[in-house]
């Protein structure tokens, strides 16, 4: 049987505190950077990489800066230029493509379940209602606003936009509950007897876990979705 009590550090304030607080300047950075410096990037996933780099810290700023963020794009002046390079690097290979899915997805959708997760518990709702809650949540949040913002740019029409978010966003939400649903019901309390509340270190270390492993999970799933051209990644235009 794995053992998850070595985990438990990630409700204790020495590590909570310092993680977020990296993930709160990183957050702030992103968004300058992205306004200011590598700005072709779309508005979606302007919105989408602070939340991710709140919560992974600094993985998440290593993320954006390998895979969202062309080598010397502050040295171009031209906008065309930026976008040139901007492309031509996150085309380049199939993990800078995937990982851009996977961050709007994770992004959106994250938002939502956190946001849920904490309701939830104020609430103590059972585990698989908080599950569902969380699902929705994360559902409607990550399609009606991320994919739907981004879709947009692809269909013909508003409902066009609309069908192809919910389409796309299905698969990849049911692999990010499965990671954050094992989290949740399982890693969780053998690690620290039981569901943490909002107001707890805790939650937040937890959250930040669960999030983690569903960005893991859903990571094929988008693959796979942009092979077939339910979605698009980095710098990718839908088939």
């Amino acid at each position: 049987m794995v053992e998850f009590g070595w985990l438990s550090f990630l409700a204790e304030p020495w590590f909570v505190v310092p993680f977020y607080a990296i993930g709160l300047a990183g957050a702030l950075w992103v968004t300058w950077d992205a306004y200011h410096v590598n700005t072709p990037l779309k508005t979606a996933m302007r919105w989408a990489w602070p939340i991710i780099v709140l919560f992974f810290g600094p993985v998440g700023l290593a993320l954006y800066w390998f895979t969202a963020r062309a080598p010397g794009v502050g040295s171009f002046e031209d906008p065309d230029e930026k976008m040139n390079r901007h492309n031509e690097y996150t085309r380049s290979n199939a993990f800078r493509q995937t990982t851009g899915s996977v961050i709007h997805c994770v992004g959106g959708d994250g938002a939502g379940i956190i946001t849920a997760m904490v309701l939830a518990r104020i609430a103590n709702l059972s585990f698989w209602q908080e599950w569902w809650f969380e699902y929705l949540g994360g559902y409607l949040l990550g399609t009606l606003i991320f994919q739907y913002k981004a879709m947009s740019m692809h269909a013909d029409s508003w409902l066009q936009a609309i069908y192809m978010a919910f389409r796309g966003e299905w698969y990849s939400m049911l692999s990010v509950m499965a990671g954050m649903g094992i989290v949740m019901g399982y890693i969780t309390p053998m690690a620290v007897t039981a569901q943490p509340h909002p107001d707890t270190y805790a939650f937040w270390g937890f959250a930040s876990l669960g999030l983690f492993v569903g960005f893991v999970f859903t990571y094929p799933m988008n693959w796979l979705e942009i092979k077939v051209k339910y979605k698009h990644g980095h710098g990718m235009e839908m088939g």
